[in-house]
């Protein structure tokens, strides 16, 4: 890639597309140091707050890294956390045998809506509502997904209770597996993080996350759990065979 001077495309953005491509045929290799704002002034002769922009804003995008003293380097991508087999139930709470060890949040009821009560096809006017289950996905004490579950009250009315309680979840699903999930029918799509998952990722906000969204199916066919989960996609790979 070349820059061209006469281009509508600012130079600092050109610079910044040039830095990326070399990182990517890899003349410049993760964690090594990449050259100065003077050496790119005189190799492209470009002015130094040009460099300057385009290499801040690679930085601020995760890309380069300024170490104090020493230069500006290559960031290192972090190890990817490899979640094997994955299938429409890998996410599931009801699919757990154990939430002890997953950071679950408080459960919360959530009021019956019509969004929900679609999904779950309840026609009544008046029912108990759903039950949130809300618990992140954590290796070496980095977010790496937030998962959400809605499960109708209904099928599980104590879930609450029993999960406050410390009730095992052998015991929550001793008597309910009819209801408990078999297969489901969830989507993986690309999407800007909403706000609250941003924040909860750490991530700035509208960048995208691989969500996995959808219905979950009891032995007797009736929607027994929906999720919704998004996934860091810098940091997490997903095995599907």
């Amino acid at each position: 890639m070349k820059l061209d001077k006469h281009s509508s495309i600012p130079l600092y953005a050109q610079l910044r597309e040039l830095i990326v491509e070399r990182i990517q045929d890899n003349s410049y290799k993760q964690g090594e140091r990449i050259p100065s704002e003077m050496q790119f002034c005189e190799e492209l002769d470009l002015s130094r707050p040009t460099v300057r922009q385009a290499i801040s804003e690679l930085v601020s995008d995760g890309i380069l890294e300024i170490q104090k003293g020493r230069g500006t380097f290559v960031a290192k991508q972090p190890d990817r956390l490899r979640i094997p087999h994955f299938n429409s139930l890998t996410f599931s709470f009801l699919n757990l045998t154990s939430y002890e060890s997953i950071a679950l949040e408080p459960i919360n009821l959530v009021e019956a809506n019509a969004e929900l009560d679609e999904i779950f096809g309840l026609s009544e006017k008046r029912h108990p509502g759903y039950w949130l289950a809300q618990w992140p996905i954590v290796y070496d004490n980095i977010v790496h997904g937030w998962c959400t579950s809605t499960i109708p009250v209904q099928i599980f009315p104590d879930l609450g209770q029993a999960i406050s309680s410390g009730k095992r979840m052998l015991d929550i699903k001793s008597n309910k597996y009819a209801h408990l999930p078999v297969k489901g029918s969830v989507s993986l799509l690309a999407r800007p993080a909403l706000n609250s998952e941003a924040k909860i990722l750490e991530i700035p906000r509208r960048t995208i996350v691989l969500a996995v969204e959808g219905p979950l199916y009891g032995r007797n066919g009736n929607t027994c759990e929906y999720l919704r989960t998004a996934l860091r996609t810098d940091m997490l790979s997903l095995e599907i065979n």
